[in-house]
């Protein structure tokens, strides 16, 4: 008898989340309410979106194939099994899914947990990559598909799944299996596009992520696009500074960092950047005085060993002035 009530108490243990779950969407209404939906829109689908049977374990590069394509990526699920299927483990990791795209000179932002993130993408065109688990916290069955569409009249999601070009959701269904799943959702960006939904925060460090081995002009569409969508964002500026500098435009990449450190008078890393800059530009003077402006006790590595590097180069360029020398100018631009 001890055993049965034993068994029985695990039992309702395991259910527990599951039925919480369940019950919290039994207690609302519609999960996609037509107001979410931007100029009064009721349904979108996003039918060129391409499609890939999804065979067993590869569900991954499908999906991810598809949502490129979406972005104008020419690409197969066979090119990404090499760059984001784990054998090992029969599938693939959020993480290889966010870094696949930055080779195809796409972004890759994980958006809000929340079904108003969704339907905003949806909304502006772009294909919502999900996961999804269809067996239980403890026993999960991981799956990746692709959103497309959705009709808040009838409640229903439209995903490309496993070998279903069309397969219809309904929301309360699709809440569970993605919540199970954490509530993951990823969109492919192409540079310059930002999220309708976007955190800044977020935002930039998927373009900083994307920088590192992006083209400069990519790279400047995306930042371009950061610095016009949040002007009073630092990181936005020394992003296209830095760009910019990539690029060779070291007058442009001057007048970005500037802007950034008006903006933020405390950022160490603006004034390093602004520093080396203007050193290059043959200012050294102006360099000294950016450097003379940052507290170098409050300085972690490695940010503090870049200005130290900056500093011995800009006092070997002063040493080499004299008191004739002509000073520099260079146009102020920038927030």
């Amino acid at each position: 008898m001890r055993k049965r009530a034993a068994f029985a108490a695990a039992r309702f243990g395991f259910l527990l989340p599951l039925i919480l779950v369940l019950s919290a969407c039994v207690a609302r209404g519609p999960f996609i309410a037509p107001s979410m939906a931007e100029g009064a829109r009721t349904s979108v689908e996003l039918d060129a979106t391409p499609f890939f049977p999804q065979d067993r374990y590869q569900c991954g590069p499908a999906a991810l194939a598809m949502t490129l394509g979406a972005s104008d990526v020419t690409t197969t699920p066979e090119e990404l099994v090499p760059l984001v299927y784990l054998p090992a483990r029969k599938g693939s990791l959020q993480v290889e899914m966010q870094a696949t795209p930055r080779k195809f000179e796409r972004l890759s932002y994980v958006l809000s947990p929340n079904f108003d993130s969704i339907v905003a993408e949806l909304n502006a065109g772009r294909p919502v990559l999900v996961l999804h688990n269809y067996g239980l916290p403890a026993w999960p069955k991981w799956h990746y598909a692709v959103v497309i569409g959705y009709d808040s009249a009838r409640d229903r999601f439209i995903l490309r799944s496993g070998t279903k070009r069309r397969d219809e959701w309904r929301a309360r269904t699709f809440m569970v299996a993605w919540h199970h799943a954490h509530r993951w959702a990823m969109v492919v960006l192409r540079p310059g596009e930002i999220p309708v939904n976007a955190d800044p925060r977020l935002y930039l460090q998927a373009a900083a992520d994307f920088e590192r081995g992006a083209r400069p002009e990519a790279a400047l569409r995306a930042f371009d696009a950061a610095v016009k969508r949040w002007p009073a964002e630092p990181v936005a500026w020394i992003g296209r500074g830095t760009a910019q500098y990539r690029a060779g435009r070291l007058t442009e990449a001057s007048q970005d960092y500037a802007a950034a450190v008006r903006i933020d008078a405390n950022h160490a890393g603006a004034r390093n950047n602004y520093a080396q800059a203007l050193l290059e530009l043959g200012c050294p003077r102006r360099a000294r005085e950016q450097l003379s402006a940052i507290d170098g006790s409050s300085l972690q590595s490695p940010l503090r060993e870049a200005v130290s590097d900056t500093r011995v180069q800009v006092d070997a360029a002063v040493a080499q002035t004299t008191a004739d020398s002509p000073e520099c100018t260079i146009p102020v631009g920038g927030y």
